[in-house]
């Protein structure tokens, strides 16, 4: 694959997460985590975690709640492993957010990390701030829908390339609710809702109102499978 179309697919991917994104943060981390696999060229959850944190340090905002409190143990000197479990368990256990799912997406730019483990990877990048394995699950899923959509296929393949690499975690979702709330598996189930309707973005923005949840997913894989 070429620069031309990596630098292209990266533009689009971008463009759609600040399309979905009312108040920057998701676009924000989305960016840290794409430099770090950049600069590395492979995934060192090290760099990014450290990526993180000055990032927390400097000019952080819009990190959600699990995320904040994380860093603030981190940036005391806490062991970060040591930190998410710390507020997973201060939070009891209700670290099952959005929040990875949202970030997640630059993953699937990268062709060093294989389709066959870039869900493992994504598991392992929500564990940097989000105990709760569900909140890894549904990154699993974000991260597999833009990589199968970047591979070519149609958006309803990708769906059914996805349930079937992760039949668990899709169970998850078609289990789940319909709801403007930042539940991961409720935020990716009312995002592919909308995904299958017409003017998607417009009508979950509508929905949304004023949390930033399930728009976040659907600018940036509308602008995924428009490539």
């Amino acid at each position: 694959m070429t620069c031309d179309i990596i630098n292209q697919q990266r533009q689009s991917l971008f463009e759609g997460l600040i399309s979905g994104d009312s108040y920057g943060g998701p676009t924000a981390m989305a960016g840290i985590l794409n430099d770090s696999l950049q600069a590395n060229q492979t995934f060192d959850i090290n760099d990014l975690t450290e990526r993180y944190l000055n990032w927390w340090r400097t000019d952080a905002f819009d990190t959600g709640p699990v995320f904040d409190a994380v860093f603030q143990k981190i940036d005391k000197g806490m062991e970060p492993v040591t930190a998410v479990q710390s507020v997973g368990s201060e939070l009891n256990g209700n670290t099952a957010g959005c929040n990875p799912a949202h970030r997640i997406a630059p993953m699937a730019l990268f062709n060093f990390i294989p389709t066959d483990l870039i869900a493992e990877y994504a598991r392992q990048e929500a564990c940097i701030s989000h105990s709760h394995p569900i909140a890894g699950d549904m990154s699993a899923i974000m991260a597999l829908l833009c990589r199968f959509l970047l591979e070519g296929w149609s958006w309803e393949e990708a769906k059914i390339q996805v349930r079937a690499s992760e039949p668990e975690a899709w169970a998850l979702i078609k289990t789940a609710s319909i709801s403007n709330d930042g539940f991961a598996p409720n935020v990716l189930r009312t995002a592919i809702e909308f995904l299958d309707r017409p003017n998607s973005l417009l009508q979950a923005s509508k929905f949304a109102g004023m949390g930033n949840y399930c728009p976040v997913i659907v600018g940036t894989i509308e602008a995924l499978r428009k490539l």
